[in-house]
């Protein structure tokens, strides 16, 4: 049996004292305030042009797929001035493709932006590259506003290219986007 006054039992009593109060305190205090994560929520329509070599080294344009498309620009409260983009599109015209992209952004003011991107289609047939391209924001309240938006993509790898050509995708996005 140990005694009460051993040293030995007053070390594990100090040490279950110590490991509940930190638990008790962990859990009871109140969630910091330092960081929140701000999430923008965009959706609309974007067309332009797409082009590649049709097998002769030149290169020839005609109009992009006609698509839809909505997405996220995440960013910490703290730092506004960059952003990580996720969006996902669908092309309805003249045939249907599913693609997505992920960008990092750099805000130059509130209104104006530049990013880079990796983008692509992943059905029915798949395209892969990158990008660069700009953000206009126009307020229409508080936290909504019209987005404007062109972009330039450059994409070598995938089954949907023209023979041995780099498909290129000279883009305007028009939609609208809200702050959460």
């Amino acid at each position: 049996m140990i005694h009460p006054n051993s040293s030995k039992f007053s070390w594990q009593i100090r040490l279950s004292v110590t490991v509940a109060t930190f638990i008790a305190a962990t859990l009871l205090a109140p969630e910091a305030l330092a960081q929140r994560w701000v999430v923008d929520g965009e959706l609309g329509l974007a067309t332009g042009l797409q082009g590649g070599n049709p097998g002769d080294s030149s290169i020839a344009w005609e109009r992009a797929r006609t698509r839809i498309f909505g997405g996220a620009d995440i960013h910490v409260d703290e730092t506004e001035y960059e952003a990580f983009g996720f969006r996902a599109f669908v092309e309805i015209e003249p045939r249907a493709a599913i693609g997505a992209e992920v960008r990092y952004i750099r805000w130059l003011s509130e209104s104006v932006g530049a990013f880079v991107n990796v983008t692509g289609t992943v059905a029915p047939r798949t395209l892969i590259g990158g990008g660069v391209g700009a953000k206009f924001l126009i307020p229409l309240g508080k936290k909504t506003s019209l987005l404007l938006e062109p972009s330039f993509n450059a994409l070598p790898l995938g089954s949907d290219l023209p023979k041995n050509s780099v498909l290129m995708w000279a883009l305007f996005s028009a939609g609208i986007r809200a702050r959460f």
